[in-house]
C-alpha cells in the first residue's frame, strides 16, 4: 500500500508512505518515484545503469503533456515539481488501484484514505448510491467512481495532477501515439466537476486544450486500406509478438503461461517456443460436467510444445471464496470469468514460475462483436434504431424476462443498441428501480453517439470505446491482473505490448474483422481477430484451428445449482443490514425466490440461465461488500 499527498507546498520534501518504490529518482527540478514494472526499456534506449524512475523524469522532462504515455509496463509513478505533481497509473491499470480526494490525498487503499478523513475532520465519508446501483447492472464501477462519496478512482491510462497555474485537474495519459482516442474526456470533466467544483470552471478551458494535442477529429484513427499486403504483415504481426514476450520474460529460467486451448494461449505458447527452450509449466482451469470443456484442447497444446501442465475443474463450491476477494479487492466486481481467474492463480500455489504470460485482450486489441456492430451500422443507416429502441423500452419487463422467444428478441436487441456500453450482463432498468427504496436515485448513463459514417468508423468507435475502455481496462485486465496479486503470482500479457497495439492501430479494419460486406458480417459471415488467426494457423495443431469455437463461457449457474448452498445464500442476503436504507427486501426476496424455482430447469435457453445467475451474483456480491464494509462484520459463506 502506497500513500501521499499531491502537492506544491515545499515539493522537494514531499514524500511517498508505505512500499518503498522500485526506484526513486530526483533532480535539482523533479522528484520521480516508481513503483512496479518497465517492459520497454530497449524501445527508450536503456542503459544498464538507467533506473525505471530516471527513464520515467527523462519522458516527462521532454514532454509533460503526453511523455508518460511513451511507457509500457505495469507501474504506479508519483512525481513532484515546483510547477506540477501528480500520480500517474499505467495504460492498462494493471499496478494498483489509485483513489483520490479532492484535498490531494491519495492512496492505493480507500480504506486509508476513509481513514485519515475520519481523523482530519471528525465525519465519516458516505456510501456511493448511485455506484453501487450501477454495479448490479455492470458487474463494475463507473468510470472513475469509488463505493464512497468524496473518493473517485483513477481510471487506467489517467494521471491526477496540480498545476500552479490551474489547480488540481485530471488528464489522460495516450499510448504514445496521438490519434488516440479519449472518448472518457466528457466523464473526466465531469467528475472533476464533482469532485473539485470550486477549480471546475478555471480548468475546464486548460482540460481542453490539453485533450486536443492528444485526439485527432473523431477521436480515433480509422484506417480502410482496401489492398493491404497479407503476407508482409503477417510475418511482422508474428515479429512483434515474438518481441513482446521477449520484454516481458526477460532472463526467466522459468516461464508459466495460462493455456485454454484457443488461438490467443495457442499463439503465445507457439511463439514462446520458437525462442525457449526452458521449462514451461501450464496452467487450465474447466468446469466439471461442461459439454464444451476446453480442457482436451489445452492438453493437446501442452503435449505439442512440451510443457508441464497442470488442470483444475471448478465444481461450484469455490463461491464460497468470494468473501476472500471482495476483500481484497476493496470493491464489488463481477464478471462471468472472475472465478476462472481466482482458480488459476491459486492452483500455480508456492511453485511459482518467474513469470506467467496470459492471453487477456487479444480479442479486444483487433475488436470484438463485428455481428453486432454491423447490425447497429445498418439499423442506423436505415431508420430502424429508433423503433428497435422503442421496442426495447417494451420489452424491459419482467414478465418478457422468461427465457422464451421474446426475451430473446430483447437480449440480442440489447446487445445491438448498446453496442458502444460493453456487455450489460445484470438487471435492467426497470428491474434496478424496482430493486431500491429511491428509484430517482437510478440514473442511467448517457451513451456515447454512434460514429455511422461508415461500418469501419463504428467498428473502430466500439473498439476503442468498449473493447479498450471498458472491457479490456476495467474488466479483464482487472481481474487477471488483481487476482494474480491475490497469489503473489507475476502475471503479465504479450498481447497488450505498446508496440502491438501501435501496429494494429495502422492496420486496416478488414484484417481485424473480415467479411465479404457489412451485410455479411451481420449475417455471422465473418472471421475476427484474422490476422493473428492467419498467421498461426499453421503453427498451431489442426484440432485446434479447425473447431469451431464453443466453449470459453463460464456456466455460471454451476455456482448455484447446489440447493444447500444456495438456502445458505438466500439466509444471508435476507438477513443483511442493507434493506435498512437502500435496497427492497420484498423485491431482493421475490428475485431469490423466483431463481430457486427456475434453477433446476437445466434444458431452458442457455444466455437466460446465465443471465439470471450473473443477477444473482453480482447481488451476493454487494451484499458480501455491504455486510463488510458498512455493517463491518466479517462475511463466512
Amino acid at each position: 500500500m502506497i500513500y501521499g499527498k499531491i502537492t506544491l507546498e515545499n515539493w522537494r520534501t514531499a514524500l511517498v508512505e508505505g512500499e518503498e518504490p522500485e526506484s526513486s529518482f530526483e533532480s535539482y527540478n523533479l522528484k520521480v518515484y516508481f513503483y512496479g514494472t518497465l517492459h520497454n526499456r530497449d524501445m527508450l534506449q536503456a542503459t544498464p545503469d538507467d533506473t525505471n524512475a530516471k527513464l520515467a523524469a527523462d519522458v516527462y522532462l521532454r514532454d509533460p503533456a503526453l511523455g508518460f504515455s511513451l511507457l509500457d509496463g505495469s507501474f504506479t509513478i508519483v512525481y513532484y515539481s515546483e510547477n506540477e505533481c501528480g500520480v500517474v497509473r499505467d495504460r492498462h491499470g494493471t499496478h494498483y488501484p489509485i483513489y483520490c480526494m479532492a484535498d490531494g490525498d491519495f492512496s492505493s487503499s480507500w480504506q486509508e484514505l476513509k481513514k485519515r478523513w475520519r481523523m482530519k475532520t471528525g465525519e465519516y465519508l458516505c456510501y456511493n448510491e448511485s455506484a453501487l446501483i450501477g454495479f448490479l447492472q455492470r458487474g463494475i464501477l463507473g468510470h472513475g467512481e469509488s463505493c464512497w462519496h468524496g473518493i473517485y478512482s483513477l481510471a487506467a491510462g489517467e494521471k491526477v495532477c496540480m498545476m500552479t497555474e490551474a489547480g488540481v485537474i485530471r488528464s489522460f495519459i495516450v499510448p504514445a501515439k496521438h490519434d488516440q482516442g479519449i472518448n472518457s474526456s466528457l466523464p473526466t470533466l465531469e467528475m472533476l466537476k464533482k469532485s473539485f467544483p470550486s477549480v471546475y470552471e478555471e480548468t475546464k478551458e486548460k482540460v481542453g486544450k490539453l485533450m486536443a494535442k492528444s485526439v485527432s477529429p473523431g477521436g480515433y484513427r480509422v484506417v480502410t486500406d482496401r489492398n493491404p499486403d497479407l503476407e508482409s504483415l503477417s510475418r511482422r504481426y508474428g515479429e512483434l509478438h515474438v518481441e513482446a514476450i521477449k520484454r516481458r520474460i526477460g532472463d526467466s529460467r522459468r516461464v508459466g503461461i495460462l493455456l485454454s486451448g484457443g488461438y490467443d494461449s495457442g499463439a503465445n505458447l507457439a511463439a514462446l517456443r520458437s525462442f525457449y527452450d526452458g521449462q514451461i509449466d501450464s496452467y487450465s482451469v474447466g468446469f466439471k460436467g461442461d459439454a464444451w470443456t476446453e480442457l482436451p484442447m489445452a492438453r493437446l497444446m501442452s503435449e505439442t510444445f512440451g510443457t508441464r501442465h497442470h488442470e483444475y475443474e471448478i465444481d461450484g463450491t469455490e463461491i464460497t471464496a468470494l468473501p476472500d476477494i471482495v476483500r481484497f479487492l476493496g470493491e464489488p466486481f463481477v464478471e462471468g470469468g472472475l472465478m476462472v481467474n481466482y482458480c488459476a492463480m491459486r492452483m500455480i500455489g508456492d511453485d511459482k514460475p518467474d513469470v506467467v504470460l496470459g492471453g487477456d485482450g487479444s480479442d479486444q486489441y483487433f475488436g470484438t462483436s463485428g455481428r453486432e456492430v454491423a447490425l447497429h451500422y445498418l439499423a442506423a443507416r436505415t431508420g430502424m434504431l429508433p423503433l428497435m429502441k422503442g421496442m426495447g423500452r417494451l420489452l424491459d419487463r419482467d414478465s418478457f424476462d422468461t427465457g422464451d422467444k421474446l426475451s430473446r428478441i430483447r437480449f440480442h436487441m440489447d446487445k445491438i443498441l448498446h453496442v458502444l456500453e460493453g456487455e450489460r450482463f445484470g438487471f435492467s432498468d426497470s428491474a434496478l428501480r424496482a430493486f431500491m427504496q429511491c428509484p430517482t436515485d437510478f440514473h442511467p448513463a448517457v451513451p456515447p453517439r454512434s460514429d455511422i459514417r461508415s461500418f469501419e468508423h463504428l467498428y473502430t468507435q466500439h473498439a476503442r470505446i468498449s473493447d479498450l475502455e471498458i472491457v479490456i481496462n476495467r474488466i479483464i485486465l482487472f481481474k487477471a491482473s488483481r487476482m494474480a496479486r491475490m497469489f503473489n503470482n507475476n502475471l503479465t500479457f504479450p498481447f497488450m505490448d505498446l508496440e502491438l497495439y501501435r501496429f494494429l492501430q495502422e492496420l486496416p479494419v478488414g484484417l481485424k474483422c473480415k467479411g465479404d460486406s457489412v451485410l455479411d458480417i451481420a449475417r455471422g459471415r465473418c472471421t475476427s481477430k484474422f490476422l493473428l488467426k492467419h498467421h498461426y494457423k499453421p503453427l498451431l495443431p489442426e484440432a485446434i484451428t479447425s473447431r469451431k469455437k464453443q466453449g470459453g463461457f463460464a456456466p455460471m449457474p454451476l455456482f448455484f445449482r447446489n440447493d444447500a448452498l444456495r438456502a445458505r445464500f438466500k439466509e444471508f442476503i435476507l438477513s443483511s443490514g442493507i434493506y435498512c436504507e437502500y435496497l427492497r427486501q420484498d423485491t431482493v426476496e421475490k428475485f431469490l425466490t423466483g431463481y430457486d424455482r427456475e434453477a433446476g430447469q437445466e434444458n431452458s435457453w442457455f444466455w437466460h440461465r446465465q443471465n439470471k445467475a450473473l443477477q444473482y451474483f453480482n447481488l451476493l456480491t454487494l451484499v458480501t461488500w455491504w455486510e463488510e464494509f458498512v455493517e463491518n462484520r466479517e462475511v463466512k459463506l
